[in-house]
């Protein structure tokens, strides 16, 4: 009988496992080693018994049961006895009888041993991984305390411990904020992203994230800069959220600049900006010093797009939104002139956040710049009925005359009185559509820009000289002057190009 009581209170005590899996693997050691010598395992059996401390399971016997065979029978010296070896050990057994013989495992051959050794080993290290592996797991969409431990200097990637046995976490220079920076053996909350095992197909993978610390089976990826990580943070901020008063609905986040997060309630004696707020915002502040100063807006979720839309827009003040297309989900925001800035943000981040807050196109606009753009619009509109069949003409068929196409006067297209109509100086149709498309409408507004500038609208050199060409000017001889058409500056006869405007000339 073998006394393994120091054994196996070192496998439960240090290797943190439950006594039913340590006996559980003693008995494949033996099992795995009695196969090794005998070539089978079949006809072993491992029993437990009490040391002489009366402790259960702490002492154990290895027995090998044999078929008790006549003489001229015994063929199978692992599985069978002869009948006079088999009465020598118990004086009344009979051909037929089963034997159990204990084995002194002392007696087994070195590889066998070691081979068991090395299964238990193994069995050892899939428990501990496991266990590990259970206790990351939890951890996953969390958030935890870590403490720094190194840092790849290739990568910038950080390896943070998280008092898991034989397994550190990973921090990916992706997953850290731009506005913080990390210290050794500092101490820092963490969002716990994912948690895999990984294979030895996964270890040799190309990826940065893919590749757990060195020595660990297990990849345990942490984040800073995601949204999660700030949801998680108001979550343990505001006990409303757990109690399920207060709701977040979306989150937009810019790591390191600013956050938005839509909060909602159903319970109308609660506030749930005011809740995540805090009183005097103590709880938002503390959140925001957690994130270093980062910039965290709390707004009001609204069923009704256009209310949610003002709100997501916060610190500046909307006026209105107005809807474009529905079908794009395109509006505009309209604000005072000294609220645009603010709006908009530094680099665009805060209607990029409201963007993606309320899954709209927002566009930030002053009145006055909605005004304008209402205007283009309507001349688009108008422009557009003009390819148009009115009602009537759909109504009177193919046979019926057509009714004239509407007109449209300087007033309707927003040009000048004193201005001339692309219109009017003999231009081909197709290249007059073209001006039209890229919103020129007059000759003036056409020599407003440049040759470089009329290109980058989409009009090639020949469309350029053509309309250049059609600005004809009659001589004057009597005065020998004439006045531009463009700019109205007066020059001398013969004068082929404006030395004001750039406007040429041909006279007849």
């Amino acid at each position: 009988m073998l006394d393994l009581s120091e054994e196996i209170k070192s496998m439960i005590e240090d290797g943190k496992m439950d006594e039913t899996k340590v006996v559980s693997l003693i008995q494949d050691m033996l099992t795995s080693a009695y196969k090794r010598k005998f070539g089978t395992d079949d006809n072993v059996v491992v029993r437990f018994f009490p040391n002489k401390a009366g402790i259960e399971n702490r002492c154990v016997e290895l027995y090998s049961v044999k078929e008790v065979v006549n003489e001229e029978d015994w063929y199978d010296k692992v599985r069978q006895i002869p009948l006079d070896d088999a009465q020598k050990l118990v004086e009344d057994v009979e051909v037929g009888d089963s034997l159990e013989i204990p084995i002194d495992p002392h007696n087994f051959e070195y590889s066998a041993v070691q081979s068991a050794k090395q299964r238990s080993q193994q069995v050892v290290k899939e428990y501990t991984t496991d266990k590990v592996y259970i206790d990351a797991k939890a951890m996953e969409g969390k958030l935890v305390i870590g403490e720094i431990k190194r840092q790849n200097p290739k990568n910038g990637d950080y390896i943070v411990n998280l008092n898991l046995e034989g397994a550190d976490a990973l921090f990916p220079f992706r997953g850290q904020s731009p506005r913080e920076t990390y210290e050794i053996t500092e101490k820092l909350k963490f969002y716990v992203e994912k948690v895999d095992k990984i294979s030895g197909a996964d270890r040799g993978r190309k990826g940065r994230d893919a590749k757990p610390p060195k020595g660990s089976s297990i990849s345990i990826l942490l984040t800073r800069s995601s949204k999660e990580f700030v949801k998680a943070l108001i979550e343990n901020e505001v006990p409303e959220i757990s109690t399920g008063d207060v709701e977040i609905k979306a989150i937009a986040r810019h790591a390191g600049v600013r956050t938005k997060v839509a909060v909602d309630t159903r319970k109308t004696d609660v506030d749930p900006v005011g809740s995540t707020v805090g009183k005097a915002g103590v709880r938002i502040q503390t959140v925001m010093a957690e994130c270093e100063g980062e910039k965290i807006d709390i707004v009001r979720y609204s069923d009704d797009p256009l209310v949610y839309i003002a709100n997501a827009l916060i610190p500046a003040q909307v006026k209105r939104v107005v809807t474009i297309d529905p079908a794009t989900r395109h509006v505009v925001a309209i604000v005072d002139d000294n609220q645009l800035g603010i709006a908009i943000g530094q680099n665009g981040v805060n209607v990029k956040l409201a963007k993606i807050l309320c899954d709209w196109n927002i566009e930030v606009k002053t009145q006055s710049q909605f005004n304008e753009m209402e205007q283009t619009m309507e001349i688009y509109r108008n422009v557009d009925n003009l390819f148009k069949p009115n009602e009537e003409e759909e109504a009177a068929g193919p046979e019926e005359a057509p009714s004239e196409e509407p007109v449209l006067t300087n007033d309707q297209i927003g040009i000048d009185p004193d201005d001339t109509p692309i219109t009017d100086i003999g231009l081909s149709e197709a290249l007059v559509r073209k001006l039209h498309d890229v919103d020129i409408w007059s000759i003036e507004e056409f020599f407003d820009y440049n040759a470089d500038e009329l290109v980058a609208k989409g009009l090639t050199d020949e469309d350029i000289a053509a309309v250049r060409d059609s600005v004809v000017v009659t001589e004057d001889e009597s005065e020998g002057e004439f006045e531009c058409p463009i700019c109205h500056e007066i020059l001398p006869a013969g004068t082929t190009v404006c030395p004001k405007c750039g406007a040429e000339f041909e006279f007849e």
